[in-house]
């Protein structure tokens, strides 16, 4: 397997549903008295950025260039939020929208478990004059950038008519979409360079059952039909992704060390395709790519992210399991 070109550092710019991930982390024992629900004595309080935002620390993490546009509430959450991302380096166009909740879920945590989640957020989409707003500072932008993600999941920020604004603008300019679709509608990432379902969304986009690997195929053509998409692809969990080349079925596997937590996976599958392609690399070798950075991800507990360091380290032992498997093949 061949690393990916690396030799600069790609500017890359994330659109998206901003969230703080919230975790109160403690022991239980008990259950209370005036109710019968367990008592977390919280031993630990932590925040990070979720959602877009934690496509963010990863691509940060692989020493990318990035910056992001959304909106958030008038709330002291969203200053919370731009702190974190200020943290990470990332430069930030973030709208306030009154009578917006900027995300934010809080998780009960007990013996590396979840026991309660209560969110705090809206789902309404983004009033017009955001929009306009943030389209503009796109079209003022967008040369700036070597690739674009757009982390959809539903509190409204990308609407249609922004989505398709964004896709239609950047494919003036020759700077590839890559979507982390959400719901059943992918016509309004119409034109994306690449969206990136798993099987289910897949299923429910197409209206096509994958049983086999024809149907599969059917699947991936329909995509890249139906929505005019450059490339198509759906991940298939820990089979690996399949894409669409050539016109025909190639599964990239991955090679499965340890699995821990998958929470995140996705985002991390995001910012590593988008990482790489930013840099120019084939599709085929992004996916590569992509396959040993949410390897590391899946090691590792709750919304982790990955390094160059720890993809390397990843690469170099599976491929001495691979001359170790041919050689043992040679000799029998």
């Amino acid at each position: 397997m061949k690393m990916i070109n690396i030799e600069k550092k790609p500017k890359i710019l994330v659109i998206g549903d901003l969230m703080i991930d919230s975790y109160l982390i403690g022991k239980c024992d008990r259950i209370a008295l005036d109710a019968p629900v367990p008592i977390v004595d919280v031993k630990e309080e932590k925040d990070e950025l979720g959602g877009a935002g934690n496509v963010i620390r990863n691509l940060a993490s692989l020493g990318a260039k990035v910056s992001v546009m959304s909106v958030v509430g008038d709330d002291d959450n969203a200053k919370l939020l731009k702190h974190m991302l200020d943290e990470e380096g990332t430069k930030s166009f973030l709208l306030v929208q009154k009578g917006r909740n900027t995300s934010k879920k809080t998780r009960i945590m007990t013996s590396n478990q979840q026991i309660f989640r209560f969110d705090h957020e809206s789902r309404n989409n983004i009033s017009f004059d955001n929009v306009k707003k943030l389209y503009e500072k796109l079209q003022e932008k967008i040369k700036a950038y070597d690739v674009i993600l757009l982390a959809d999941y539903g509190k409204g920020i990308l609407t249609r008519d922004f989505t398709q604004k964004i896709i239609s603008y950047a494919n003036k300019n020759n700077v590839k979409t890559i979507v982390d679709p959400h719901g059943t509608d992918y016509s309004k990432y119409q034109g994306a360079y690449l969206i990136i379902p798993n099987r289910d969304e897949a299923t429910a986009a197409t209206g096509i059952e994958i049983e086999n690997n024809d149907r599969l195929l059917d699947v991936l053509k329909e995509i890249k039909n139906k929505f005019q998409t450059h490339e198509a692809i759906v991940t298939l969990s820990e089979q690996g992704v399949a894409l669409l080349k050539e016109n025909k079925l190639v599964v990239l596997p991955t090679v499965p060390l340890e699995v821990y937590d998958v929470a995140g996976s996705g985002d991390t599958l995001l910012a590593s395709i988008g990482f790489a392609l930013a840099l120019d690399n084939t599709l085929t070798a992004s996916l590569e790519f992509a396959n040993l950075a949410t390897g590391v991800v899946l090691r590792k507990p709750g919304t982790g992210t990955v390094s160059i360091e720890e993809i390397q380290s990843d690469q170099v032992y599976l491929d001495r399991k691979i001359i170790e498997r041919n050689l043992s093949c040679q000799v029998k």
